[in-house]
């Protein structure tokens, strides 16, 4: 092993990533209503929303076969893409750098580090999000006994870009990338649930509203991944949603000038 790989060490990174999977997975998750016109300002402009305007907040836990064992929060936005529907993801929270890279670098999902914690009391589920000490999500369900198992395909939208230094513009046009996850859920259980959403100017889920919770969902589940690129984006109209996905720069200023 070295900084520079040998063909061999090449070719089993490339056979692990091209047989993604993650397993032994526990998810909860809740879905809620919000305002369309949300929906539309926090979706890139190649994507359309979906047939109702909702928005999934999960916490999650996992084992894979590519960057060891995290935990997980994200935000989801119904969108479809040429008829194709999907989720877009807002915003997404890794316990750690290995699936943060992962995800970041190959899918373009929009990555940071944050904890996320699941509790379980016999039916009662809590799954809690922070960030620098600020609590972002929590989820409070009450679940009702299992429906037995599923097999779904579940589909991401993301985006994959890179910054000019100074931020003045996108380094070429980003791509729309959509990822599928064929699941297989073991434990499917739902109940009622309720949603505190906390936010920071770096990430401002606060202003996300909530016009009708739904039940919260846990499930037991695995998954295979595999992405591919959609095409080019306009990257003038995807910049102010780029630097959205980052934390605030000018809010981390810890240096004075002199005078």
């Amino acid at each position: 092993m070295g900084f520079r790989r040998s063909p061999e060490e090449v070719a089993a990174v490339q056979a692990t990533l091209a047989d993604v999977e993650f397993v032994g997975g526990e998810s909860l998750s809740v879905d809620f209503l919000t305002r369309p016109e949300t929906i539309r300002d926090i979706l890139p402009a190649e994507l359309d929303p979906g047939a109702e305007p909702r928005i999934t907040v999960q916490v999650s836990r996992w084992r894979s076969n590519c960057v060891g064992d995290f935990a997980a929060s994200a935000v989801y936005v119904s969108a479809s893409h040429d008829g194709v529907a999907g989720d877009y993801v807002l915003t997404m929270f890794m316990d750690n750098d290995v699936p943060m890279l992962f995800g970041r670098d190959l899918y373009g999902e929009p990555k940071k580090i944050g904890t996320s914690t699941l509790w379980r009391n016999d039916g009662h589920m809590t799954g809690v999000l922070e960030r620098r000490g600020t609590p972002l999500v929590r989820i409070e369900a009450d679940l009702g006994p299992d429906r037995g198992p599923t097999e779904v395909v579940g589909r991401n939208f993301n985006v994959k870009y890179a910054l000019e230094p100074g931020a003045q513009a996108l380094a070429g046009p980003p791509t729309l990338m959509m990822a599928e996850f064929a699941q297989r859920t073991t434990v499917v259980r739902k109940g009622p649930a309720t949603l505190e959403l906390g936010g920071t100017v770096h990430d401002p889920l606060d202003s996300l509203e909530v016009v009708e919770l739904r039940d919260a969902v846990y499930v037991e589940t695995g998954m295979k991944a595999t992405c591919v690129p959609l095409g080019p984006m306009d990257a003038d109209a995807f910049l102010p949603l780029a630097l959205g996905r980052s934390d605030h720069w000018p809010a981390l200023s810890t240096a004075r000038l002199p005078v």
